[in-house]
């Protein structure tokens, strides 16, 4: 019994190398991001178009390490460098077994450090042993894969996007994955996952909802759950190309904190896709590429209340409604980018999206990807089909340790070049940022600046021009919006929506800690355009015109491994302004403004991985 218990504990440690870190892992992804622009590891690819298949590209130690992100081995090839043990029960189970070979009861390595601080102390009464197996001939992989927890605590009103399934919520809510991957030959799997667990809790509900959106503010008035198949996929790899069948969540676009277009601020969907697994090198430079097919589904809630009570006013509670259950969205996509040779570092993209009413994806909308975008040449399609584009550039500068990047989009396609040039408001978002490390006197210890900005809120071309229109909205019945699972796919602050942050991260080879401010202002359009007792008439005098909804930010972070775990946790200090647009109705209005509902509050985050 001794001996089959210590096979399998032996069993679930082997499961093998090859697999990447998934989009929203945001320990490894930083960790990749920041090697790459300090040019700590011989990764070309753009990161822009994300997941990104590592395996293919460098032979890391360990694509899961925890410490020893920027150390010498990784400018040798290693993605990221490996200093740690195995799990505390299993080495102990395995170690005690005398019927096991040597190679693997004893410690592999005396890269023991005795100067390690009393967090990472339990490190050194584990044997080291190898967390993954990989055949002689690298045919067969097997992996356990890291168990990732994370826990969000807001105690006003929602606030916070990019974490998949998770929802708008007030109260707690937790997030657990957690799988196993293979690989034989070309053939790769990966099973991951993902459960959720919302209070839910009562907040104030908003004086308007979007009607062409599929984006609930709460997802009922009972506590909230789901169970779905997470980061899983299958895939067929040959050589630059890859093709799979996957739920797992995407990024598109060079963006940190957001992304205009593609990101995993809603629950994966299932999709097909053919994309590259690592650069095509052509004679004039590099380029990666990735194609989409998919459906959409709706939240279980659209329609919701639209009709308001009250002063000042507030819309129903949002309960299920089964209206649209069973109804999908057609999405196709693409995605692609180009490095020049002559400018090294430079990535130029652009993304694409086609989005309409259908049961199924055939070829000849995938083809439609490559067809010309303007509406002269395909026709004018209305509120049914809608389309989304962006282009955007990513500059990386190694040797100055920094990085600059920027995203373009247009939510309406242009009639033709003129309407193009001409009104480059229309429907628009962007995104700029920019990111620099500055080397200590340490070695492994740097102090980053970085700031990110995103606008989606249209500009003044909406008041004369498609009035209503939106980026992610579109009119035709929600069918042509841009959510999945009620969910924007892009960018989480949503229609209307600017958002700003900046701050300072200070990085040491064992812990980080950062302080972050940020501005994010809610729905302008809603509240220019949408909400009747603020709206803007021509002619009609405003005695009061301050009421923009803005949560300004503080943000604490620190990271460090902890007993065989990442932990990842932020304090959040939250003054916001004129919540859901509204007066305070017990208040007394002064010279400039009547006092809007204002608060300030506490919210926690923490995120959590233990890697096998």
């Amino acid at each position: 019994m001794r001996r089959l218990t210590s096979f399998f504990a032996f069993f679930m440690v082997q499961f093998a190398y090859g697999q990447s870190p998934t989009v929203g892992m945001t320990f490894y992804e930083d960790a990749i991001r920041n090697a790459q622009t300090l040019g700590n590891t011989d990764i070309r690819a753009s990161l822009c178009i994300r997941p990104i298949h590592f395996q293919h590209q460098v032979r890391p130690t360990n694509p899961f390490a925890l410490r020893d992100l920027f150390g010498k081995a990784a400018s040798k090839g290693a993605l990221l460098v490996d200093s740690t043990r195995g799990p505390w029960l299993v080495s102990q189970l395995v170690s005690q077994d005398s019927t096991l070979p040597n190679w693997l009861a004893e410690p592999l390595s005396a890269n023991t450090n005795s100067s390690l601080p009393w967090w990472d102390a339990s490190q050194d009464l584990l044997p080291s042993l190898p967390v993954h197996y990989w055949s002689k001939k690298h045919k067969l992989a097997l992996s356990l894969l890291p168990y990732e927890f994370k826990m969000r605590y807001n105690t006003h009103h929602p606030y916070g996007w990019q974490d998949g399934p998770m929802i708008p919520n007030v109260g707690l809510q937790t997030y657990q994955s957690f799988g196993i991957y293979t690989r034989w030959r070309f053939l790769e799997a990966q099973w991951r996952p993902e459960r959720v667990a919302a209070q839910n809790l009562d907040f104030e509900n908003p004086p308007i909802r979007r009607t062409f959106i599929d984006m609930p503010d709460r997802f009922g008035t009972t506590p909230y759950a789901y169970q779905g198949r997470g980061q899983s996929y299958i895939k067929a790899n040959f050589k630059n190309l890859g093709a799979d069948m996957s739920t797992e969540n995407l990024w598109w676009g060079p963006g940190r904190y957001s992304s205009l277009l593609m990101s995993n601020n809603a629950p994966g969907f299932l999709h097909a896709t053919i994309h590259s697994n690592k650069p095509f090198e052509l004679p004039i430079g590099k380029v990666e590429f990735q194609v989409v097919g998919a459906q959409l589904n709706f939240s279980g809630y659209y329609p919701y209340p639209t009709q308001t009570v009250g002063w000042p006013p507030r819309t129903l509670d949002i309960q299920p409604n089964a209206t649209y259950d069973g109804q999908l969205k057609n999405f196709s996509g693409l995605a692609a980018n180009f490095e020049p040779k002559w400018f090294p570092g430079l990535y130029l993209g652009v993304n694409r999206v086609i989005l309409f009413q259908a049961d199924s994806v055939s070829w000849r909308d995938l083809l439609a990807l490559v067809a010309p975008v303007y509406k002269v040449v395909i026709g004018e399609d209305g509120a049914a089909k809608n389309q989304i584009v962006t282009a955007y550039f990513r500059y990386l500068f190694p040797e100055s340790n920094a990085e600059i990047y920027g995203e373009y989009g247009r939510e309406d396609g242009a009639w033709d070049f003129e309407d193009l040039i001409s009104d480059l408001e229309h429907t628009r978002a962007y995104l700029l940022g920019f990111r620099k490390f500055s080397k200590q006197a340490r070695p492994g210890h740097y102090m980053v600046l970085d700031y990110e900005m995103t606008e989606i809120s249209q500009g003044t071309s909406s008041m004369a021009r498609a009035y209503g229109y939106s980026w992610y909205t579109h009119g035709g019945g929600g069918y042509t919006s841009y959510t999945h699972l009620g969910q924007v796919l892009g960018a989480g602050a949503g229609p209307g929506s600017s958002i700003q942050t900046g701050g300072l991260t200070y990085i040491t080879p064992k812990y980080k800690a950062s302080f972050h401010l940020e501005r994010y202002e809610h729905d302008k359009e809603a509240y220019y355009y949408h909400i009747k007792y603020l709206q803007l008439i021509p002619g009609r005098i405003y005695p009061d015109i301050s009421k923009r909804w803005v949560d300004f930010s503080a943000f604490f972070g620190y990271e460090q491994p902890f007993f065989g775990w990442v932990i990842q946790s932020k304090l959040q200090v939250m003054r916001t302004w004129n919540f859901n647009w509204n007066y305070d109705p017990n208040a007394t209005g002064g010279r400039f403004r009547h006092p809007g509902l204002n608060a300030t509050t506490l919210h926690l985050y923490m995120n959590a991985i233990y890697r096998f």
